[in-house]
Formats: structure tokens, sequence, C-alpha cells
């Protein structure tokens, strides 16, 4: 074991010793996701689809199981391996996930288009569009119109990182959530879940006044 994954298990034992839920639980758990960033030694997925995804989902993943078995049978065990390792591991299956899902999907699409005995040009399968409606500028306009009362729902003691910044910083082109950890210093995990609860339900309702989203959350338009 090097002198910076020594300095990771040793984080790690003490961020467990916080309670959950915690700041200090939350500062601890960011702190080990920037070492383990720095060790250079995590899975990149190069090459494979959708490889942020499955990075996002494996810190959601870290956060909920390295002090206490929330969606696994037990949590991380430092006799069994190293973080690195174990995170690893997780990090493997998620990323093989989203190599098989894209190739079920390419090879359903290569059926279809054998079936036809021609090739098919994806752009074909789109219906034509109808005069789009500018969504993205009436969303911003209902930001703008709304920002104070946004500002004041935020993460606690954290009024930086609130709903107003988040849905602004989720429109297209988004932020990803792991560079938005990384800037606010912040959990993945931390930062999905408030913006999940507090953050697209409102954005949400306003979709949904505006006929942008039917009663299930998709866009209707």
């Amino acid at each position: 074991m090097d002198e910076l994954e020594a300095k990771i298990l040793q984080i790690v034992q003490e961020t467990c010793q916080h309670p959950r839920g915690s700041i200090a639980r939350q500062k601890g758990l960011n702190q080990i996701i920037l070492l383990i960033q720095k060790t250079g030694k995590l899975l990149r997925g190069v090459g494979i689809p959708d490889a942020e995804e499955a990075l996002q989902e494996t810190w959601w993943y870290f956060c909920r199981n390295l002090c206490e078995a929330t969606t696994t049978k037990e949590p991380y065990n430092p006799e069994k391996s190293s973080v690195i390792t174990w995170i690893n591991s997780y990090l493997t299956y998620r990323l093989q996930d989203k190599r098989i899902s894209f190739y079920e999907q390419k090879n359903n699409f290569d059926l279809l288009s054998q079936e036809n005995d021609q090739q098919i040009d994806p752009a074909n399968l789109i219906p034509a569009p109808t005069e789009p409606r500018p969504i993205l500028n009436e969303i911003q306009e209902w930001l703008k119109t709304n920002y104070s009362k946004l500002k004041r729902i935020h993460i606690r003691d954290h009024p930086d990182i609130n709903c107003y910044v988040l849905i602004s910083r989720r429109l297209p082109p988004e932020t990803s959530w792991l560079d938005l950890s990384v800037e606010f210093g912040i959990p993945v995990a931390t930062l999905s879940n408030f913006y999940q609860r507090q953050c697209f339900p409102r954005l949400l309702n306003f979709g949904k006044s505006q006929a942008y989203f039917d009663s299930e959350g998709y866009f209707d338009i």
C-alpha cells in the first residue's frame, strides 16, 4: 500500500465515525473521492458509451455503502481490499452494463436494417419535427422570475448550492454531476439527491403547467 492509499484508508476510518448525513461525513466522502481521482488508478472506461453515467452511479454506490451497507449486503471491508480496488470492482460491472446495453441496441438496429434489406438512415426514424417551441428560453425566463424563491431552497449550510444554481447548471449543455461535485466540494450523491427531492419537482411542475411534460414527467410536445 502506497502513501496515498494509506492516507485514503485513514480518512475512510475517520469519516465513518461521523453520523450518516452529517456535514463532517459529507466532507470526508468528498475528500476521499478527490484523493481516489488523484491516484490515477480509477478505471476510465475510454470508448465505452455512457461511461460518465457509469461513474456517477459508482460514486452514488460508494457514498451509500462505504460505511454502512445501504444498497448491498455488506459495506466496504478494508481487510478484503483497498478502497480503490473495491470501487473499481463495482465500476467494472457498471461499465460492462453500459457496453452490453449499447451493443444490444446496436444489434436490434442492425436486425431491423437486415429485415428491410437496405441500409436505414437513423435520421429517417425520427419524425419530421413541427415548429419547435422555445422551451429552453421559457425555462430560463421562469428561472429569472423565480430567482429569489429558488435561491432560498439550498443544501443545509451551503446557500450557494441552491435550486436556481443546480437547475441552471443542469440545463443543456448540462454540467455533469461529477464536475459539479468537484466544483462545490460536495459528493455526487448529495447533489443529485437534493436536486431530485427539491429542485426537479419544481421544474417539473412548471413544465406541466406549460404542457412540456405529461403526468409521468416525460416531454409531451
